[in-house]
């Protein structure tokens, strides 16, 4: 007979969370005013009704990274402890002083593991240390680009840790490089006490909200991969040999050649050749634009936004000792050509392009790109109600029959829990109530978490649209084209 011991509380910032509790504590630095919430590090505590592991995610470690804070605080009004086993520790910002906190410039980095008799900024990382990574069995760093710089999400792992390897690959992030941390750093030193450290880097720093959904959608997805939710979301198998992220064991920074302003060709998510032009710098005095290259083939992970730059400035980050991305190149088309990036360094789509749905087993799938429309809708030859989900919202789970995608290709039967309901008007002026599900988007570089509306389309042209809340500011749809990312993803 199997004994399932009991759930256990959690204690951070000297208050205890029960099992089944969620709560918002704040942990008190040494020396300051504990009663003071700008002098105190806010966190989310969520403890599940059953037991598991413990989990510590945490973002702005700078404290000036506003999509991975956003992406943390999502993720934390995403936790249920109904549907926990385990526990899960949030701190979005996690530099004390950091901009979104207060102060205009964060101080130096705070030094991990600290040290309880040490500087302030040594306390400081000790307290924090203490409260948030040890006990934890994972650790899960949000980190971001500097402002207004755009790419990929980005898992990074240590190479000497095959378990955090493994989950950076589990994330759904398209690329992962496998990097030692620096000696002093936060994922260092929870590395050196034995926690499981994966980092994810976000795909846009700045205004735009829904850059924060790819991060918390995959920070969410290693919550379930360290199996603490007790429902994680459905990902199709891979088959043998077939797509996964791309890996990396380091990556190539490429800098401005001089000074002037900087039109972009290429775009996270675009492969290069060796010498291929990736941008253009208009110098500041009369002459022709000196061109960027890339010194060897690879695939761009991060860069810079159109605007001044300095001679040195790093412009883009490749990645270029991976056998995939060189594969890659022989395949697609070069920076700049359609599909890619325009003048204005954002990515054109045709009116109709084909779409992959991972979260339900789709890898090819004919849409209508609509910027008329606000809601993406998908669908479904057939939807029952076969379960409701746990915890006090009791959602309906519905299994919902899906196109194959082509010609040939068999329904597939799927699995999916209603978020909720929403009243559509169609063209016809009818109104409808149609069930709302999650699920990923891969639309050429684009790879994000999306709501999708499930109906009847059969007299329809095209089995899904996509509305423009599931397009990002990086895209750009051109009414006159149809499949500018190629007719396969």
């Amino acid at each position: 007979m199997t004994v399932e011991l009991p759930a256990r509380g959690v204690r951070v910032g000297g208050i205890t969370v029960v099992p089944g509790e969620a709560r918002a504590v704040a942990i008190p630095l040494p020396g300051r005013d504990a009663t003071s919430a700008e002098r105190a590090v806010p966190a989310w505590v969520v403890v599940g009704a059953r037991p598991g592991p413990r989990v510590s995610v945490v973002a702005g470690l700078r404290g000036t990274e506003v999509t991975a804070a956003r992406a943390a605080g999502r993720l934390a009004a995403r936790l249920d402890p109904a549907a926990l086993s385990g526990s899960v520790v949030v701190v979005p910002i996690f530099r004390p002083g950091g901009r979104l906190t207060g102060r205009p410039r964060p101080g130096p980095a705070l030094p991990f593991p600290g040290d309880a008799g040490g500087s302030r900024a040594a306390r400081d990382a000790f307290t924090l240390f203490s409260d948030v990574v040890v006990g934890a069995q994972a650790l899960v760093v949000l980190d971001g680009p500097a402002r207004g710089r755009r790419g990929l999400l980005v898992a990074r792992a240590s190479p000497r840790d095959p378990r955090a390897r493994r989950l950076a690959g589990q994330s759904g992030a398209g690329v992962v490089i496998d990097r030692t941390p620096r000696p002093g750093t936060l994922a260092a030193a929870a590395a050196d006490a034995q926690v499981v450290v994966v980092e994810l880097s976000a795909a846009f720093d700045g205004g735009d909200p829904t850059a924060a959904e790819p991060m918390a959608g995959a920070a969410r997805t290693l919550l379930g991969a360290l199996g603490l939710l007790i429902e994680p979301p459905v990902e199709p198998p891979r088959a043998p040999g077939g797509p996964g992220p791309i890996r990396a064991r380091r990556t190539l920074r490429v800098r401005a050649p001089g000074p002037g302003f900087l039109e972009p060709v290429a775009v996270p998510g675009s492969v290069v050749r060796a010498r291929g032009t990736i941008a253009r710098i208009e110098p500041l005095l009369p002459g022709p634009p000196v061109p960027v290259v890339a010194p060897a083939v690879g695939l761009v992970v991060d860069a810079a936004p159109a605007g001044p730059v300095r001679s040195g400035d790093v412009v883009f980050t490749l990645v270029t000792s991976t056998v995939a991305a060189t594969r890659a190149v022989a395949a697609a088309p070069q920076a700049g050509q359609a599909g890619r990036a325009g003048p204005d360094g954002k990515t054109r789509l045709g009116w109709v392009e084909i779409v992959a749905l991972p979260g339900l087993g789709i890898d090819r799938l004919k849409a209508k790109i609509d910027t008329g429309a606000r809601t993406s809708a998908l669908h479904v030859t057939r939807m029952r109600t076969v379960d409701t989900s746990a915890g006090p919202h009791r959602r309906p789970i519905l299994e919902i029959t899906v196109p194959g995608g082509g010609r040939g290709r068999r329904s597939i039967v799927v699995r999916a829990t209603v978020r909720g309901f929403a009243m559509v008007k169609d063209t016809s002026g009818r109104i409808e109530r149609r069930p709302v599900i999650e699920t990923t988007l891969k639309l050429g570089p684009l790879h994000r978490r999306i709501t999708v509306t499930l109906t009847n389309r059969g007299d329809m042209l095209y089995p899904m649209l996509v509305g423009r809340t599931a397009l990002g500011p990086s895209l750009v749809v051109d009414p006159s084209r149809r499949f500018l990312l190629g007719r396969q993803n």
